[in-house]
């Protein structure tokens, strides 16, 4: 007798006999993997965390802001508004008013705790620590300074102050200061005002990662739903079961991702969905080998066949799986190998799954519920369903 069989024997007749301690299991399992989704963050991901620490720009760029402070900066954005037409209204952003309004928006800024330094053409037509308020004077010291163009646009539509952040920023936080500044400054008339610059771009893509996850997942649920239902004959009882693979195992897997440490950036937020659809394959193997035995066999060894039929098959395309997922970490791009990380967990999760809870639950099922035949679909005279499947 194999060593599969062997344990195929032992372990689906514990399956068949005990199956309320299995449930007891999986129900601890499942606790565990729930407060590790709950460490879970959505964070984001800049280019420096996409590559390697020992890669040398990655090297230069962390030495940079050892000796000269952050890399990271944001922006208030001040632009004429084409929607307010009147006599008082901005016409140029070299307008005083909006300069002056400039320099508040700096001087705000600076106090911030993220912030090292900030910026903006204010302060090319500062003398004496006033502001000039002639244009003639504005318009003639901006000309001759070079750097004018870092913070005018060359229309005169458009001016920028540029605030430079440390290393360590909080972005949600920084985001809704920046944001706050704005509502509570008053601007000039024919002026709209807006919080832009990388980080904050990069707050605004995390705030998006829990909804357009929850999005794509649901989308994906439902169409592996709609699979399983024509796979087993409208059957909710089976389908459900099989469902049971990917539910759980999904939980599993950022659960344990939570446990390790791990986080959800915008590059890995795709990878629910494709743990759903490689891993409902894994549940309807089981489910569909249990059928076939239980239609010429009693529960328990019909479950000590189907998992000594599906055990090696479902570990041949596991171990296919995660050697192919680790060869994404193999490059230099660290967001692939996160990917990676998160694929072969939800892979390995999946099939723990469909070895465990989808077993217990079709040995329940078929012991306490198998009698009843309920569907959406009847024949009157025999009472199964049209497509030949039993609820």
């Amino acid at each position: 007798m194999s060593a599969v069989r062997r344990f195929s024997e032992a372990y689906g007749g514990f399956v068949s006999d005990h199956p309320y301690v299995m449930v007891g299991v999986v129900a601890l399992i499942y606790l565990v993997a729930a407060y590790g989704n709950t460490l879970i963050q959505n964070v984001s991901m800049n280019q420096k965390d996409m590559l390697p620490g020992d890669d040398p720009a990655v090297k230069s760029l962390n030495a940079m802001q050892d000796e000269l402070g952050g890399t990271e900066s944001a922006l208030f954005v001040l632009e004429l508004d084409p929607t307010q037409t009147g006599s008082n209204e901005v016409k140029d952003i070299r307008d005083p008013r909006v300069l002056e309004y400039a320099d508040i928006l700096t001087q705000k800024a600076q106090k911030l705790d993220d912030a090292v330094s900030a910026s903006s053409a204010a302060d090319m037509i500062r003398r004496e620590d006033r502001l000039s308020r002639s244009d003639n004077t504005i318009n003639s010291l901006l000309s001759q300074n070079p750097q004018s163009t870092m913070y005018v646009s060359p229309d005169y539509s458009m001016t920028l102050v540029r605030i430079q952040l440390t290393d360590s920023i909080n972005e949600d936080r920084l985001n809704r200061q920046l944001t706050g500044i704005v509502e509570e400054t008053p601007k000039p008339p024919g002026i709209k005002a807006q919080v832009s610059g990388s980080v904050i771009v990069g707050s605004s893509i995390k705030a998006q990662i829990a909804p357009d996850m929850a999005k794509t997942g649901t989308y994906s649920l439902i169409g592996v739903i709609i699979l399983v239902l024509i796979t087993f004959g409208l059957s909710v009882r089976h389908s459900f079961t099989s469902l049971l693979a990917i539910i759980l195992g999904s939980v599993w897997s950022f659960g344990l991702m939570g446990l390790m440490g791990m986080n959800i950036t915008s590059q890995t937020s795709a990878g629910l969905s494709m743990i759903l659809g490689i891993g409902i394959d894994f549940g309807i193997q089981v489910v569909n080998r249990f059928r076939i035995e239980a239609r010429r066999m009693k529960v328990r060894q019909a479950m000590i066949e189907t998992i000594d039929t599906v055990l090696v098959p479902m570990s041949t395309t596991t171990l296919a799986a995660l050697i192919g997922f680790r060869a994404m970490s193999l490059g230099e791009l660290t967001m692939l190998a996160d990917l990676a990380t998160m694929m072969s967990f939800g892979v390995l999760c999946c099939m723990a799954a469909a070895l465990t809870v989808v077993p217990v639950a079709l040995v329940i099922g078929e012991k306490y519920f198998g009698q009843f035949r309920w569907g959406f679909a009847y024949t009157l005279i025999k009472g199964k369903t049209i497509f030949g499947g039993k609820i």
